[in-house]
C-alpha cells in the first residue's frame, strides 16, 4: 500500500509547482500596478469605472504579463546569475511553456483591446511592439531600454483615458509614472550588473559604473520631488494629495540617501522593493486628491 501512495503526492506537488511558476513569471505585483494605473487614468476623466475601462485594465494587465514572460525568456542567461530563483533559471518552467504563455497573454490583451476605441487599440498594439523591440534590442542600449519601459508605464494611464474617451486628465500621473520608473529602471540595471556583463551591448551602469548611475537615478528622483507639489499649486488635486505625496517624497529622499552610499546589490534590491511600494502610495495620493 505504501508503495502506491507516493506517486500521486509527487504528481500533485509537481502540478502545484508548475502552476506557481506559470503565475510567478508574469510578476503579478507589476500586473496589478498596471491594472490600477489604467483604472486611475480612466477614472480621472469620468470619475466612474465603466465596463470599457475594466476591459482596458485587464487588457493592459495581460499585455504586461506577456511582456514580463517574454523578458524572462530572453533574459534566461543573465537571470541564471542575477535571479536564479525565477521560474526559468530554477527549471520550474520550461522555455517552451513560457513562450506559449507569452503568446497567449499578449493575444488576450490585444483581443480585449478590440472592444475599445481606436486610440486604445493603437496604444495596445504599440505597447506589444515596444515590448518586443525592448526585449530584442533596446534593453542593452544605455538609457534606451530604461526610457522605453518608463514610457510604457506612463502610457498605461493614457490607455485608461483613451478607453473612456477622456485622456487629458491622465497626463499628470503619466508624467510622474514615467519619471518614477526611469529612476527605478536605472537602479535595477545597477543591481543586475553581475549577470548583464555576459549579455551583448551594455547597460548604463556597465558603461558609467554603478556609482555614477545611482547618482543619475537620485537626480531623476530629485526632479520628481520638485514636480510633485505642482498639481496642488495649480489646483488640480486637493490637500490629501499633498499630504500623501509628501510622505512619498520623504520615502524617496531616504531611499536616495541609501543609493548614494556604496551601491551594493543587496542594498539596491532592498531599495527597489521600497520603490515598488512607493508606486502604490503615489496612486493613493492622486486618488485621495481627486475625491
Amino acid at each position: 500500500m505504501s508503495s502506491r501512495n507516493p506517486a500521486p503526492l509527487r504528481s500533485d506537488l509537481s502540478e502545484a509547482v508548475a502552476f506557481r511558476a506559470i503565475f510567478q513569471i508574469t510578476r503579478p505585483q507589476n500586473c496589478l500596478i498596471t491594472l490600477a494605473s489604467v483604472l486611475m487614468g480612466g477614472w480621472l476623466g469620468v470619475h466612474a469605472l465603466p465596463e470599457q475601462l475594466w476591459l482596458a485594465a485587464f487588457s493592459a494587465a495581460a499585455v504586461m504579463a506577456g511582456g514580463n514572460t517574454l523578458n524572462d525568456l530572453w533574459d534566461l542567461d543573465t537571470d541564471r546569475v542575477n535571479h536564479p530563483r525565477r521560474p526559468l533559471p530554477s527549471n520550474r518552467l520550461s522555455p517552451r511553456a513560457a513562450a506559449i504563455e507569452c503568446v497567449v497573454l499578449m493575444a488576450l490583451g490585444l483581443g480585449l483591446s478590440l472592444f475599445l476605441p481606436p486610440e486604445a487599440i493603437a496604444t495596445a498594439v504599440f505597447a506589444c511592439g515596444c515590448l518586443v523591440v525592448y526585449n530584442r534590442r533596446l534593453k542593452h542600449i544605455p538609457l534606451a531600454g530604461n526610457l522605453a519601459v518608463s514610457l510604457l508605464c506612463g502610457i498605461a494611464f493614457f490607455y485608461g483615458g483613451f478607453a473612456v474617451g477622456v485622456p487629458v486628465p491622465a497626463a499628470v500621473p503619466a508624467l510622474f509614472a514615467t519619471v518614477y520608473h526611469l529612476g527605478r529602471e536605472i537602479l535595477k540595471d545597477a543591481q543586475d550588473i553581475p549577470g548583464d556583463r555576459i549579455a551583448p551591448g551594455g547597460t548604463l551602469p556597465l558603461r558609467w559604473g554603478p556609482a555614477s548611475s545611482c547618482r543619475l537615478a537620485a537626480g531623476v528622483y530629485a526632479l520628481l520631488i520638485l514636480l510633485t507639489p505642482v498639481p496642488y499649486i495649480l489646483g488640480l488635486y486637493g490637500l490629501p494629495y499633498l499630504i500623501l505625496v509628501s510622505l512619498l517624497d520623504v520615502l524617496l529622499v531616504c531611499l536616495m540617501i541609501q543609493v548614494l552610499r556604496v551601491p551594493d546589490t543587496h542594498r539596491l534590491r532592498r531599495v527597489n522593493r521600497f520603490l515598488k511600494a512607493g508606486m502604490t502610495l503615489g496612486l493613493l495620493a492622486i486618488l485621495a486628491g481627486t475625491l
